[in-house]
């Protein structure tokens, strides 16, 4: 029994025709009533339309559940963008934002401005903003700004504001021109960086007071890398070494060594090379650089340095300092000589007050005890002259009028001309010179022209550098007629004797002439004087 057909299918025997003629088809020429007659009716026709109804709503149901799909993922990204949107509104309300005009007219006033100015929305907006807070612009001033900010769409600068209570605030300030509104309306980013300013204030002034003390203190700092040999130095460095300012210093090791003094170079490089291993560099060197006067002056340098931690495998470089210490050497210098010169001078002078003792006659005590007070009162004022000079010497000018002073501008018509170059005794010269001076000082008060009131004393004194002598003439006139030289010699005459030729290694002779004693002596000027001063005379 035939099944009954089911409206709108397709019979199976005419779609199996139409499939072996589409299969033939490559083969055989098909005619249109070919295909006709094997489609056998308009059931066939009725099976493919529902056919295709059924394919497109298919398709429909699958590109909507694919737009459905893209309308999520977009909501779900629009969500997303309106929470970062409302975080960073948050986040601009607690900065310090504000929206003006073109003129400056506030239009917006965040709470983080309230909070840094102190001014509230209310009483800023509708303010201009130049105004409202004071604002002080850098170089070129507001004009500037804004033309930088029409030419490129936004400004970045430091700003100088008034707060509320007047205070003075300093900000970074970043302007974003919104060029779509209409008024041209922009937005101004302000960050307090009143206590970055401040803190670099501080730096530099910090920075200007080290310079400062390096430069008074005479210390530079340097740097040695040994693993390239590199070697830098500081500005002041230069200054230390006599360099000009900005001068390229040293670039390795060798070329530093090269401005220690020769004889100091092994020193210092083994000093460099022994840090290395111990961590520590301490040196003490001189250096030879350029003098005031053309020449070139020997200064003495302390270094001391530590070697940094380095990276694996690697040295790290020293890093340190050197310091002019010069006038504590020559200090140190000083006070030895000082020490081996006192002891020195302390035994002379015990010997010749054993032999002021052991010579010295008188006729009574009283008169024995004026000569010895006299002689070794000449030995404390000469003393006293090196004291007041740190042992560099006495003046000897200051030595004469010493010696002379009880017959310099008296009332009567004695009268002592001093006329010589100045000149500085040096400190193993001064005692025995003075006490040759105190003998010939005190013999003309008891004998000669400084014993009456009408006499008079000349001395004077030349310095002749090529011949290196110092010429000192002792001349006395107006005193007591002379019959020639006395008969014997006395002891302040041996003195003066053995002092100028034993102790000075020059020589002295007398001259009695009827109107006074002439007393020359000439003494080796290198080894009398400690330095000529110029030109001066009393």
């Amino acid at each position: 029994m035939s099944r009954p057909a089911i409206p709108g299918l397709v019979p199976a025997a005419a779609l199996t025709r139409l499939g072996a003629l589409l299969l033939l088809g490559g083969a055989v020429a098909l005619s249109l009533p070919d295909v006709l007659s094997a489609l056998a009716g308009p059931a066939l026709w009725a099976g493919i339309g529902a056919m295709l109804t059924a394919g497109l709503g298919a398709g429909l149901v699958q590109r909507s559940r694919h737009r459905e799909q893209a309308l999520r993922q977009e909501k779900t990204a629009l969500e997303e963008r309106l929470r970062v949107a409302a975080d960073l509104s948050q986040a601009f309300e607690k900065s310090a934002v504000l929206l003006r005009d073109a003129d400056g007219t506030i239009r917006h006033w965040s709470a983080g401005c309230e909070r840094l100015f102190g001014f509230a929305a209310a009483e800023a907006i509708g303010q201009r903003a130049h105004e409202l807070l004071g604002t002080r612009f850098p170089d070129g001033g507001r004009r500037a700004a804004q033309d930088h900010l029409a030419a490129t769409g936004e400004w970045q600068g430091e700003l100088r504001h008034r707060r509320r209570d007047g205070r003075p605030v300093v900000v970074a300030a970043h302007w974003i021109l919104r060029r779509e509104a209409a008024t041209g309306a922009v937005v101004e980013v302000h960050a307090d960086a009143t206590a970055l300013k401040a803190a670099e204030a501080a730096l530099r002034a910090g920075e200007a007071r080290l310079r400062l003390a390096q430069e008074v203190a005479g210390i530079g700092t340097w740097e040695w890398d040994p693993e390239a040999d590199g070697f830098l130095w500081s500005p002041e460095h230069s200054a230390l070494f006599g360099a000009a300012a900005g001068s390229p210093g040293p670039t390795t090791l060798e070329s530093f060594l090269a401005l220690v003094h020769p004889d100091d170079r092994p020193a210092v490089r083994a000093g460099a090379w022994r840090a290395l291993e111990s961590g520590e560099y301490e040196a003490e060197f001189r250096i030879l650089r350029p003098g005031r006067d053309g020449g070139e002056e020997v200064r003495w340098l302390l270094g001391r340095g530590r070697r940094m931690p380095g990276l694996a495998g690697r040295l790290g470089p020293i890093l340190g300092v050197h310091m002019d210490f010069t006038a504590r050497k020559e200090a140190e210098e000083r006070q030895s000589l000082l020490m081996r010169e006192v002891d020195h001078r302390a035994k002379n002078a015990l010997a010749v007050v054993q032999a002021v003792l052991r010579l010295t006659k008188a006729d009574n005590a009283r008169d024995f005890g004026r000569a010895i007070e006299g002689r070794v009162a000449a030995l404390a004022r000469a003393q006293t002259l090196l004291t007041e000079s740190r042992w560099m010497g006495a003046d000897l000018l200051a030595m004469l009028r010493g010696e002379l002073d009880p017959f310099l501008g008296n009332a009567g018509s004695t009268r002592v001309s001093l006329d010589g170059p100045p000149l500085t005794v040096a400190p193993m010269a001064a005692q025995p010179l003075s006490m040759t001076l105190h003998e010939l000082a005190t013999n003309a008060a008891k004998y000669g022209s400084l014993s009456t009131p009408g006499g008079a004393l000349d001395l004077t004194w030349t310095a002749d550098h090529a011949r290196d002598r110092l010429r000192l003439r002792w001349a006395e006139t107006g005193g007591p007629p002379l019959a020639g030289p006395p008969a014997g010699r006395g002891f302040g005459s041996r003195v003066i004797r053995t002092t100028i030729h034993d102790q000075l290694g020059g020589e002295v002779s007398f001259e009695w002439q009827p109107t006074g004693l002439v007393c020359l002596m000439e003494l080796p000027l290198g080894r009398v004087v400690a330095r000529p001063d110029g030109g001066r005379r009393a």
